[in-house]
């Protein structure tokens, strides 16, 4: 069997919410693909900060970060699209204007105001690990490494605000209403597969995901053998090879078995 690369959507795909965790299952059944071989990456809007350690942990290969801006191999960059820091700037100053809380979201770390308790209390749901959160920084200099940002809005009068501002970028609302995440409309998880395979020569035919949401799409449309978890969208269903069990019954690691070790 020649080389294969796999990619993880992480939240719904390998992290299980009501559980809160990733399960050992999941966890050997991609060790085990990696000895055979294979390459396994993470797929992720998440930048590497938010990127927790009991991911981290089943060491994967690389990963696609940020909505495809920043994609790692081995513990080092292969790239990282930073924002126009002229519409950073501009978008910054229209979100404190309104006292829009945001954040700022960089290859290695992301900085916040302490102030801003919404999105604390948000991230302290998400998997987060605190440690990767700055909060004394000089936001002029980070702004010329943001990759990506996210913002929340206390009510549809913020919301409305916010995304008027947000011509020179993409978005996605998450279901909460409140959510979002901003980041340049020229990258996507797509952007980033691609970025991987030129980078090390994987024929596409080669190349596997799994998702369930939105900004998995682009992947699904891209990749040579997209697998939807059976939590996903419908959206991503239609445009999947195949449907494979849900997150709360270890999809991911019985895909694998079935691929990888009959």
């Amino acid at each position: 069997m020649s080389r294969k690369i796999i990619f993880f959507d992480i939240d719904g795909t390998l992290f299980c919410p009501e559980l809160g965790r990733i399960t050992d299952e999941v966890k050997n059944a991609i060790k085990s693909v990696q000895k055979q071989g294979h390459l396994c990456f993470v797929a992720s809007g998440r930048p590497y900060g938010f990127i927790a350690e009991n991911v981290k942990e089943i060491g994967f290969d690389g990963y696609v970060l940020a909505n495809g801006a920043n994609v790692k191999y081995h513990n080092k960059d292969l790239t990282a699209r930073y924002l126009n820091p002229e519409t950073v700037k501009e978008l910054t100053e229209c979100l404190k204007s309104k006292n829009i809380e945001y954040i700022l979201q960089t290859p290695t770390l992301c900085y916040l105001n302490q102030s801003n308790q919404c999105l604390l209390d948000f991230y302290s749901h998400c998997n987060i690990d605190f440690h990767n959160l700055c909060y004394q920084y000089d936001e002029e200099d980070i702004i010329k490494r943001t990759v990506k940002m996210e913002a929340w809005t206390k009510n549809q009068e913020e919301l409305d605000y916010a995304i008027s501002c947000f011509q020179s970028f993409s978005y996605e609302l998450h279901p909460d209403h409140h959510s979002l995440e901003i980041y340049s409309n020229e990258v996507s998880k797509a952007t980033g597969i691609l970025d991987v395979l030129h980078e090390l020569n994987i024929d596409i035919k080669d190349s596997y995901c799994f998702g369930d949401g939105p900004n998995d799409v682009e992947m699904f449309e891209t990749v040579g053998h997209p697998i939807a978890m059976g939590n996903a969208i419908e959206d991503i269903k239609k445009r999947a090879e195949i449907i494979c069990p849900s997150v709360q019954e270890n999809g991911v690691a019985i895909q694998l078995e079935k691929m990888f070790n009959e």
